[in-house]
């Protein structure tokens, strides 16, 4: 009696899709931008709520977002490498990375902020909200834009 096994192709190979040479940023990307959007949301709630709470989940929040900046920053330039064999930026690309870069600077500037004002229990003045919603408009370009680069998202 001949017994027959049926071999099927494993449809994910967690192998290639863990060391393709751009997978890592699509991502990592998602960290500081979900935290750093949770953290304007509990910023907000903190304010209006008067909830030293939601003041110290927006923190934190915001701190993630900080840590997790370099290894987004990183991954981009790897793909950027890897991907485009380091060709010169230009079009889309370019304003992606200027974007970025003013995305994370911004980032990390609100959250020394944030911990200048924590350490003295001071709430945050009008211009850190003003700088919070001008990051937020920078996170939704920079991610717009990364979305088209990507192929996720029409142009």
């Amino acid at each position: 009696m001949k017994t027959f096994v049926l071999a099927v192709a494993n449809p994910f190979d967690p192998k290639a899709a863990l060391l393709a040479s751009h997978a890592q940023h699509p991502v990592i990307v998602h960290f500081p931008i979900a935290l750093f959007i949770m953290s304007a949301i509990f910023e907000v709630l903190a304010t209006l709520r008067k909830q030293p709470a939601f003041a110290s989940v927006a923190y934190f929040n915001l701190l993630g977002a900080a840590i997790s900046v370099p290894f987004t920053i990183a991954t981009g330039l790897l793909a950027w490498q890897w991907q485009l064999e380091g060709a010169p930026l230009k079009g889309n690309l370019r304003i992606h990375v200027a974007f970025a870069a003013t995305t994370a600077a911004m980032i990390v500037l609100l959250w020394w902020m944030r911990y200048r004002l924590r350490r003295r229990s001071e709430s945050p003045p009008a211009r850190y909200f003003l700088l919070l919603a001008l990051g937020l408009a920078m996170i939704t370009l920079t991610g717009h834009l990364g979305g088209i680069l990507s192929g996720v998202e029409a142009p």
